[in-house]
């Protein structure tokens, strides 16, 4: 997998859902993109947590750029400190797009990596969603 794209949310349904509308609304080989999903906290309930990130982190690491989209506070920190778990090689492939829109964003940028877009292409196209 050569990108990966991995949606935080304080809902569970709210990234499921998103993951959802990506799979079905993009076309693209899954050799190339995976969506997951790391919405709620460890319960499934409202909220984030770090290990619930860090489980989605773990699972996006084979890929060679890793794009992340938050909703909002704590999802932004859980973000950050899930990162700070992991090597620092594997750091250096993920870029937190906190102030990129949630569902708007993740969307750019799945049909950016697409259509094997680079990275620069990827963070700019999301920028202007």
């Amino acid at each position: 997998m050569k990108n990966a794209i991995i949606l935080i949310s304080h809902s569970k349904a709210i990234t499921d859902g998103l993951k959802e509308l990506i799979d079905t609304m993009v076309s693209f080989d899954p050799d190339t993109l995976a969506v997951f999903s790391a919405g709620g906290d460890d319960t499934g309930a409202i909220g984030t947590t770090p290990m619930t990130v860090l489980n989605a982190y773990q699972e996006a690491t084979a890929a060679d750029y890793i794009y992340v989209f938050t909703d909002m506070g704590s999802a932004v920190m859980s973000a950050e400190t899930a990162l700070s778990f992991l090597a620092e090689n594997e750091q250096e492939k993920f870029e937190i797009l906190s102030d990129a829109p949630l569902v708007e964003g993740a969307y750019v940028a799945s049909v950016q990596c697409s259509i094997a877009a680079t990275p620069e292409q990827v963070i700019a196209a999301v920028k202007e969603a």
